[in-house]
């Protein structure tokens, strides 16, 4: 029997009667009224009907009754239904199941009374077909005929009915008795569904018990010559008149062929897709006389279940070629060529599919590949290729009003690699190999970067070696000139001290108008500008400012000492947080602003000096000003023990920083130093 019966039901639970229950269902309505969840509870059901169709198998059966006008569908072991037949009058008794998709009687016993009258079928539309309220219901149904296939070892019949507003497939038992194709019919039958896991009913299948109950209404055309040959141009157009339920026969040259499926043909200035189980090849070129149902396409009409006829003739079919790729839109079904410029391309199941592009204007490309081809290595995005093939046309969306609905996408169908020829191989300046490029280039610049870094670091190595080697060097140095500074204030200085002192005291003992007193005190006053030579050297010499103190407080140190006795007012500004340097950058900065304040305290007659130290993140910068006499810049005034603007700007070059000196007669002066960080 056919495959639809063991999809509706379960398999039979145990063969055993339900417990006692005081409420017993006893006909089909109450049954297929059951929710899924009452139906799972097994509950008693005896039932008296008509048996109005049956299955027999080796393990188990299934049968349908119809109690009044209501069927209802039964399950019960195949020894038990074997003692009746359809026609019989018979009582059921068993329990309810929910079912896959309708509740149904899980029987456990029979018991046969005899004859009964099947009643007349209920005559159905298509609009109750598709809402499925007619599982198990014997009904009758009108329509053509588009398919008729052997079934069971052609003991049965497998029909394909159009029935006015969709398709339906009919199993005839025992379908000795042609069938015509094209034949309009009247069926009886028990309706059955096939349904989805979530129990919602897809399509409405109708079993015949008979033969006997196909009722041919009006026969098919036997001789199909008698057809008159229609203008695909004009297949579907209105017409007062003209049907398209029945079988139409159109004629055209063949433009592609894919055996045991569809075929494509051009009549005229028009395509056509064709549906035909024939598994016979026809070469391109051939003309064919096709018999077959109109059915809608995506865009326009197909003919479907058709059988063909060669007419002997061979015909040209060049593709259309097109001067833009849009111009495809109007040539539906029919064989065109354009060119375009591929933009993606990749494998499919069955296939490779191809994004091409002409001008504005984007589609795909489908070719079937057998095991004997493969991707052809030369379709590379970027390339310009001509390509042929059969044009299918669709929509997008379909507005919901009457009216010309524009088309607006579509593919080509390609028939074999020959259909796309490359005209231009891509460019080398591809994306993949500008990604190629460009990671090479990020290589050689990580690689460049890494090389800097190191001979950077390198670099840095050697200078902090020999700022190590410096700054030991000089610190050797001053470690040797503060030894011979201290020497000179034990030996040198404090005798020169004590030699005035003594002096001093023998011109005190002398009378006031002695010969002595004038060559005493010219003595002595040599001996205090000796003492004073020696106590700058030893200044100069010594370091030890910095060596309990940073720059700020040596400086400091400095402008008090020079400026105290002349009773000068002075001050000291730190601005930013202080910062110690390398010992050879402090000792050079402190020279610096030592010179800067003995000129202004010797030379500038200032009543004011200012001192500035500014410590930024980047630079430091000190200035020293006062509110004296001032000078001219180009002609400095000669130094008295020190080294002068000539030596300060010595040391500042050292430090890679710069020196501006600012004043004019009158006017003051400002000595300002600017010294990047990093050299420190």
């Amino acid at each position: 029997m056919f495959l639809a019966f063991w999809a509706h039901s379960e398999p039979a639970l145990a063969q055993v009667p339900a417990a006692v229950s005081p409420v017993i269902l006893t006909n089909a309505a109450q049954v297929r009224a059951l929710t899924p969840a009452e139906a799972s509870q097994r509950l008693p059901v005896r039932i008296r009907g008509v048996v109005i169709n049956k299955d027999d198998g080796s393990r188990s059966s299934f049968f349908s009754i119809v109690d009044g006008n209501v069927g209802i569908y039964c399950q019960m072991s195949a020894d038990l239904v074997a003692n009746f037949a359809r026609g019989d009058l018979i009582e059921v008794e068993g329990v309810s199941n929910p079912g896959k998709f309708a509740p149904y009687l899980d029987a456990h016993a029979v018991r046969k009374l005899g004859k009964g009258m099947i009643p007349e079928p209920r005559v159905v539309n298509r609009d109750e077909l598709l809402s499925g309220q007619l599982d198990a219901q014997w009904i009758e149904v009108s329509g053509v005929v588009r398919r008729v296939k052997s079934v069971e070892n052609d003991l049965d019949l497998e029909v394909d009915l159009e029935t006015g507003g969709g398709r339906m497939l009919v199993h005839v038992s025992g379908g000795g008795r042609a069938i015509p194709v094209d034949s309009t019919v009247r069926l009886q039958g028990v309706c059955y569904y096939q349904f989805n896991k979530t129990r919602q009913a897809l399509s409405p299948y109708l079993s015949v018990p008979a033969a006997n109950l196909v009722f041919v209404s009006a026969l098919a055309t036997t001789n199909l010559d008698t057809l008159p040959v229609c203008s695909v141009e004009n297949l579907m157009q209105f017409s007062p008149v003209q049907s398209y339920v029945h079988r139409v026969r159109v004629r055209g040259a063949v433009i592609h062929s894919q055996p045991g499926e569809n075929f494509w043909i051009r009549d005229g200035g028009r395509g056509l897709h064709v549906v035909c189980d024939g598994p016979e090849s026809l070469a391109v070129g051939a003309e064919v006389d096709v018999f077959g149902f109109l059915s809608h396409g995506e865009y326009g009409p197909m003919v479907e279940d058709a059988i063909f006829r060669k007419t002997g003739k061979t015909l040209p079919v060049p593709p259309i070629h097109l001067m833009k790729a849009a111009e495809a839109l109007d040539h539906d079904s029919d064989l065109v060529e354009c060119e375009a410029v591929i933009q993606e391309q990749w494998s499919a199941l069955d296939g490779c599919r191809l994004k091409l592009s002409g001008g504005t204007t984007e589609f795909p490309a489908v070719l079937r590949l057998t095991n004997h081809n493969a991707f052809p290595p030369h379709w590379l995005p970027g390339a310009r290729v001509r390509v042929a093939g059969i044009c299918a046309v669709s929509f997008l969306t379909k507005p919901l009003a009457p009216g010309t609905l524009e088309p607006q996408q579509f593919q080509i169908l390609l028939r074999s690699l020959a259909d796309v020829v490359v005209l231009q191989p891509p460019s080398w300046w591809t994306s993949g190999h500008v990604a190629w490029l460009l990671g090479v280039a990020a290589l050689m610049l990580l690689l460049a970067v890494a090389i800097i870094v190191g001979i950077g670091r390198r670099h840095l190595r050697e200078q902090a070696i020999e700022r190590m080697k410096s700054e030991a060097e000089f610190s050797a140095v001053m470690n040797e000139r503060n030894r011979m500074a201290r020497e000179f204030h034990d030996t040198l200085a404090q005798g020169l001290g004590a030699i005035s002192l003594q002096l001093e005291v023998a011109k005190r003992q002398l009378p006031a108008d002695a010969s002595a007193q004038k060559p005493l005190g010219e003595a002595g006053a040599q001996t205090r500008a000796s003492l004073d030579e020696v106590r700058n050297a030893i200044w100069n010499m010594r370091s030890q400012v910095l060596e309990t103190g940073d720059l700020a407080s040596a400086l400091n140190g400095v402008l008090h000492a020079l400026t105290d006795r002349k009773q000068l007012q002075a001050e000291l500004k730190v601005i930013g947080e202080p910062k110690r340097f390398a010992p050879v950058v402090e000792n050079n900065l402190l020279r610096i602003g030592q010179e800067a304040i003995a000129n202004a305290a010797k030379h500038a007659q200032a009543k004011r000096i200012e001192v500035v130290l500014k410590f930024e993140e980047r630079q430091f910068e000190m200035c020293v000003s006062d509110d004296g006499c001032g000078f001219d810049p180009s002609h400095p005034p000669a130094s008295e023990g020190g080294f002068g603007l000539v030596g300060m700007r010595e040391r500042v070059t050292e430090l890679n920083g710069e020196l501006n000196v600012s004043s004019a007669p009158g006017k003051g002066s400002i000595v300002k130093l600017t010294m990047p960080l990093s050299i420190s």
